[in-house]
């Protein structure tokens, strides 16, 4: 879609739930490397056959790398015009309602809305959820860090932006600042009341999966050893804060083993996304026999259905 809030063509993946339901949309937001096609699909995560069935549309918006999915303060020089949290809170549901006339058919939708992210998109995935309470009802965070303020929370932010070259005081100002502050979930995660919440983390040790799938590579070892036990100890911190929130409907899952990447990733995906949908609305039937997607033949009306490949071995940025 031309995006005249992202000043941009942006690419987003509509992955629909089966024909003959109006389903839940969950926001699929990836990491740092965001790129196209998505980790929902490159990632592995949609090869799982039980996630495909799963009554629910899956929105997955590509290209923002190092940019916390965040409104940026100022244009960055390298990575752009970054205003996602108002391009996924008001321009793409709106696109999402109406469809692309003459081409392809909106999902069909229940009204109700998640968020699941990994890494990065974990940790924006929160703070969307946090922040916009009128619209969602679940989230689920993987592998995410969720301060912005604390010492561990602020280089997890600064050093994902400079992952891609980025600079951080283009996306909040600088360091203290309300922005910083105003994107600390830890600090306030009062938005969260009565969602379904679903948190995982590894504890970076490093395990016989890991060394099968990274033993000849000590780089992504140590990176991603690093990376997920600060993952952990900000997972562990936000379960603490929410204690104090009511009526959060909060599952975890702390793995023993396992480093930040994506075969630790993919493994939450279908937990974390059956959990999200507890708190939402359940598919209701629509009586059609087609899911509206793009070369579908016309049927009894349009639901919801696969837009693109349903998934490759391909790895996308963590």
């Amino acid at each position: 879609m031309t995006s005249k809030t992202m000043q941009r063509t942006v690419r987003v993946e509509v992955y629909r739930a089966p024909a003959g339901v109006d389903a839940p949309n969950v926001y699929f937001l990836d990491g740092v490397g965001s790129e196209s096609p998505s980790g929902w699909s490159g990632g592995m995560g949609w090869g799982d056959p039980a996630l495909r069935e799963r009554e629910v549309n899956v929105i997955a918006p590509t290209g923002a790398p190092s940019s916390m999915w965040s409104d940026w303060l100022t244009d960055d020089p390298v990575l752009g015009p970054n205003n996602w949290e108002t391009f996924l809170t008001e321009e793409l549901p709106e696109l999402l309602v109406n469809g692309l006339s003459g081409i392809v058919e909106p999902p069909a939708h229940n009204g109700d809305w998640g968020v699941l992210g990994v890494s990065m998109g974990a940790a924006s995935a929160l703070h969307l959820a946090n922040t916009n309470p009128q619209m969602f009802s679940g989230v689920g965070g993987v592998s995410g860090a969720y301060s912005t303020t604390d010492e561990l929370g602020y280089q997890y932010s600064r050093l994902t932006v400079a992952a891609r070259n980025g600079d951080a005081t283009n996306m909040w100002g600088p360091r203290g600042s309300a922005a910083w502050q105003a994107h600390d979930t830890v600090a306030d995660p009062s938005g969260l009341e009565g969602m379904a919440v679903y948190l995982s983390a590894a504890t970076g040790r490093v395990g016989s999966a890991e060394l099968g799938n990274f033993g000849s590579n000590e780089l992504v070892l140590i990176d991603g050893h690093i990376l997920e036990k600060g993952s952990y100890e900000s997972t562990r911190n936000l379960e603490s804060a929410l204690a104090s929130v009511p009526d959060v409907r909060l599952r975890m899952n702390y793995m023993p083993t396992g480093i930040h990447n994506w075969p630790v990733f993919v493994t939450q995906m279908l937990p974390g996304m059956d959990h999200i949908l507890t708190g939402l609305e359940p598919a209701v039937p629509n009586g059609r026999t087609t899911t509206g997607g793009a070369g579908e033949a016309p049927g009894a009306g349009g639901s919801a259905g696969s837009l693109g490949s349903a998934g490759s071995s391909g790895s996308a940025g963590s």
